[in-house]
């Protein structure tokens, strides 16, 4: 039973084994029964119970239908059932004793979830002035029976509630939007006896469960993986992942010229990562490979990221890495680098242009364009007309060739309004939560979260979309 879907606060109080009460709220659609049916799967020992008012347990394992396979089951109960109003039947226990006293037979340890708390206490009518003594009961008894106990509350936006006090955690779930696009995020307000590391954490309800996003990582690889090539075909270069293929349509299309931007936050790791996926399958596959690096990298960081799943062989055959600057260096130069000498555009990009014919297509081309900005100037007078003019050579060149040119772009760069015009395909790269989010605006996408995944012996580019 994994617990990989929930922040690792969430595991640490859930898992104290001491009892621990939980507020979910949010606004209607914000996941709030999703992230409860997922805690109650992890944590729910062998008595997990669902108080239901929302929906019926048959309508719950229809809709969810991975409830039937937990292990061990977990017992829903239609809550509404429960209630008998004093008025038709005089004498009756009243609805906040039904409550607790059904709580109060349930097996130990247990987890149990009331979804909602204001539905269950909308019951109540005339004892309303009780709501806050059936809190104040419910929390005590949690922590008395060293139970989980999980309320799902609507009630969010306002001032703290007497029921914000009582409860031992508060997590608020939230709909936000990033250029018009619909994410989702998880806020930690409070988690008593827990360190909160990180208070916001992005997730997603693909496919009809809570998944929350784990922060951006550049994985350190100690041993020999593998990568599982991804088929370019006659019309497209793929980029080494299928779901970053198939929002595009089938890869890179051959003859395309494509423009990812990024911040300065760490979305640049995203862009990172995704050249080198790129440049993995393609070299894998025997395709010839150009990189003009981003600022901080050179021949030698592109060595590190790419023989662990390459040949050294292949490696030197397929790579060609060309850097900006004079070719002396205090360290040994791979016979696959050659130098440009930064001074003049069409000097230096003739060169670029004459190697690339030479080559067999497809070539696929990573340009990392904040490398251009300094050494050509491109902030005088005619400068930026005058890359511009030799890059709309290259993008016909890749045209007539069949190959594959991707941009690395900023938007604080001079290129970027440009080439962004120009491009056949415009991906953009945005932090959040220590995230790395991608989207398309051409061709127009949702949100992605992008990650790197390491599985058995294997690590590939991910993308979840943020549902």
């Amino acid at each position: 039973m994994t617990k990989a879907k929930i922040p690792p606060e969430l595991v640490d109080a859930m898992s104290g084994g001491k009892g621990y009460s939980l507020l979910i709220r949010g606004a209607p659609g914000t996941g709030k029964t999703m992230l409860a049916l997922e805690l109650i799967r992890s944590f729910g020992s062998p008595n997990a119970v669902y108080l239901s008012t929302r929906v019926s347990p048959s309508s719950l394992y229809e809709q969810f239908p991975w409830l039937g396979e937990s292990i061990p089951p977990i017992d829903v109960i239609d809550a509404t059932k429960l209630y008998v109003s004093s008025d038709i039947i005089p004498g009756i226990q009243s609805f906040p004793d039904t409550i607790y006293s059904r709580l109060g037979k349930i097996k130990k340890p247990a987890t149990v979830v009331i979804d909602s708390w204001e539905a269950i206490t909308a019951q109540i009518e005339r004892e309303k002035e009780k709501i806050d003594s059936l809190a104040a009961a419910v929390t005590e008894l949690a922590r008395h029976e060293e139970m989980n106990l999980i309320l799902v509350s609507e009630k969010f936006g306002i001032s703290p509630t007497t029921l914000d006090y009582m409860v031992d955690g508060v997590v608020t779930l939230n709909r936000l939007t990033i250029d018009h696009r619909n994410a989702r995020e998880l806020e930690l307000e409070k988690l008593r006896g827990v360190r909160i590391n990180q208070p916001r954490y992005p997730f997603s309800l693909e496919g009809g469960r809570f998944q929350y996003i784990e922060p951006f990582k550049r994985k350190r690889v100690g041993r020999k993986l593998r990568v599982q090539p991804v088929q370019n075909t006659e019309t497209h270069i793929s980029t080494g992942n299928e779901e970053m293929d198939t929002i595009l349509g089938g890869g890179f299309e051959r003859g395309s010229f494509n423009v990812i931007e990024m911040g300065d936050d760490m979305s640049i790791w995203g862009y990172q990562s995704i050249v080198i996926h790129m440049l993995i399958n393609c070299i894998v596959q025997k395709n010839h490979c150009i990189c003009l690096p981003c600022c901080g990298w050179d021949e030698r960081h592109l060595r590190a990221q790419l023989l662990p799943f390459v040949s050294k062989e292949d490696y030197m055959k397929y790579m060609t890495v060309f850097e900006i600057g004079p070719a002396k260096r205090e360290y040994e130069i791979s016979e696959n680098v050659k130098f440009l000498e930064g001074k003049s555009i069409e000097l230096d990009w003739g060169i670029i242009r004459s190697f690339v014919s030479q080559l067999e297509p497809p070539v696929l081309s990573s340009i990392g364009t904040d490398t251009l900005e300094h050494p050509y100037q491109l902030k005088e007078k005619g400068k930026l007309g005058t890359m511009v003019k030799w890059l709309s050579c290259v993008m016909t060149d890749t045209r007539a060739a069949g190959n594959v040119v991707v941009l690395g772009v900023n938007p604080k760069l001079e290129l970027c309004g440009e080439l962004t015009h120009l491009s056949t395909t415009y991906l953009k790269l945005a932090e959040l939560d220590s995230t790395v989010v991608l989207y398309g605006v051409r061709p127009a996408t949702g949100l992605h979260c992008l990650e790197t995944i390491i599985a058995d012996d294997s690590i590939k580019l991910g993308l979840t979309p943020y549902v």
